[in-house]
């Protein structure tokens, strides 16, 4: 698999400065090495470590790695040829090649490789462009398109205060490809898609201060989470940090687990109380299917089947683009509360991203541990050191086969079992919650509850 350059893609030679801007020289005392980003555009992709080494070296240089939507740390690199992997780990501890290739770079540049298409078989697109020393209380931007739809994007960039209508065109791309540089001002802007050459905004961004004098990658790709055909944009600028922005427009989902027994089953309410339940027969130890909504500040509720009201003025906020779990549990004096989390929205395929609710009330803290089989909790790399009573912390697993446990330790540091499962397989695509929780008919008093 080769490396698909922007420039050849979009670039002609009488604007390529235009691609790559002409404030840096060879020779630039403000940016004399070469510079190096990997961002990861795969949507169905494990956390993926890029490793390069100069072609006429055997020393490999670890440039970082990255989950879908994330980037790598800005990398200073000698400039020259290099041969790149891209690697993950799999649940055994073996590495495994996704991709090889190679890539120029030179001093004074700046190259962001972004990793996009199925991961099982990516494809490496290469953007290099000269880093701009001349900027002065300035930034510039360009748009690369990685939605795949066959259709060319327009972006737009618009003052915080004024609408679309005033907003400036900074260009169009279509699919794998990239608009020209332009350098704006640093201030907070709106940032808009159109279908090239239209006026119907497709996406619109919450205002966003840009106020690094940098070069700012916008990329433009399908969202992930609730709905259909939603689209986002990840801003990658020089650190780790991506920021994603949603659709003003977007809905969020959320769903509800019902850990009271005594409340069998359960109506949830979101908003006013009324006789038609956003939920209504939730059995205690269940999950609900995730539903969509307006994004807003909701109260929610929670009655019994003869709708006694049992809990009210619960507060959830749904952000646009937002999937949250809302978890109704007794707190220690027997009355009803809940806990909102928010749940990743990344396809759980190689990765499981999830939460784990403590809901124990005898506990102010417990241990949760992942252990593959052939491990023991001594030996496993998984694992939660603390998560304190009506608390919850989220976890990483890679794809495979774990038994999970809850421990306590006492005032001698002695370790309690409370409760584990069976060896239980994550399925790709679930999306995971697990809840520990009392239970009455349990030896110890207490369960892990694994659902989806």
């Amino acid at each position: 698999m080769k490396i698909v350059s922007l420039f050849t893609l979009v670039c002609s030679t009488l604007w390529l400065t235009g691609c790559g801007g002409s404030g840096s020289s060879d020779d630039s005392t403000t940016y004399p090495t070469a510079y190096l980003q990997f961002y990861n555009g795969s949507a169905n992709s494990a956390t993926t470590a890029m490793v390069a080494n100069l072609s006429d070296s055997t020393s490999d240089i670890a440039v970082g790695s990255a989950g879908f939507a994330d980037a790598t740390p800005l990398q200073s690199m000698t400039a020259g040829s290099y041969n790149l992997k891209l690697n993950y780990t799999t649940t055994s501890g073996s590495v495994t090649t996704v991709l090889t290739d190679k890539t120029e770079l030179k001093n004074s540049q700046k190259t962001l490789l972004l990793m996009t298409g199925n991961y099982a078989s990516p494809e490496l697109i290469n953007l290099t462009f000269a880093r701009d020393d001349t900027l002065d209380a300035q930034f510039k931007l360009m748009l690369v398109n990685l939605i795949n739809d066959s259709k060319t994007y327009d972006l737009y960039l618009g003052d915080a205060e004024k609408t679309f209508a005033e907003a400036e065109l900074v260009g169009s791309a279509g699919y794998k490809t990239v608009t020209q540089a332009k350098t704006y001002g640093v201030d907070s802007y709106i940032l808009y898609l159109t279908l090239g050459g239209d006026k119907t905004v497709l996406f619109k961004s919450d205002p966003i201060t840009l106020n690094y004098l940098t070069e700012y990658v916008m990329v433009a790709r399908a969202a992930v989470g609730p709905g259909q055909g939603k689209l986002a944009i990840d801003i990658i600028a020089n650190t780790t940090t991506v920021t994603t922005l949603e659709d003003v427009n977007s809905n969020a989902q959320f769903r509800v687990y019902n850990s009271i027994d005594s409340v069998n089953p359960a109506n949830i309410h979101l908003g006013e109380l009324s006789d038609t339940p956003v939920f209504s027969g939730l059995a205690a130890d269940t999950l609900s299917p995730f539903m969509e909504t307006v994004a807003g500040d909701y109260r929610v509720s929670l009655s019994d089947q003869n709708n006694q009201l049992i809990m009210r003025n619960g507060l959830v906020t749904l952000n646009q683009g937002a999937v949250k779990t809302v978890v109704f549990y007794l707190d220690a004096a027997q009355k009803a509360a809940a806990i909102t989390l928010t749940d990743s929205k990344l396809p759980q395929v190689y990765d499981f991203n999830f939460n784990v609710v403590n809901v124990i009330p005898g506990f102010d803290q417990i241990s949760v541990y992942f252990v593959k089989p052939g491990q023991t909790m001594d030996t496993s790399t998984n694992s939660i050191s603390t998560l304190n009573y009506a608390s919850q912390s989220p976890v990483s697993l890679p794809v495979g086969e774990y038994t999970m446990y809850i421990v306590h330790k006492d005032a001698n540091n002695n370790k309690i079992l409370l409760a584990q499962t069976e060896l239980l397989t994550l399925t790709a695509g679930s999306n995971y919650l697990l809840v520990a929780e009392p239970d009455f008919y349990a030896n110890s008093g207490y369960k892990l509850s694994l659902v989806k």
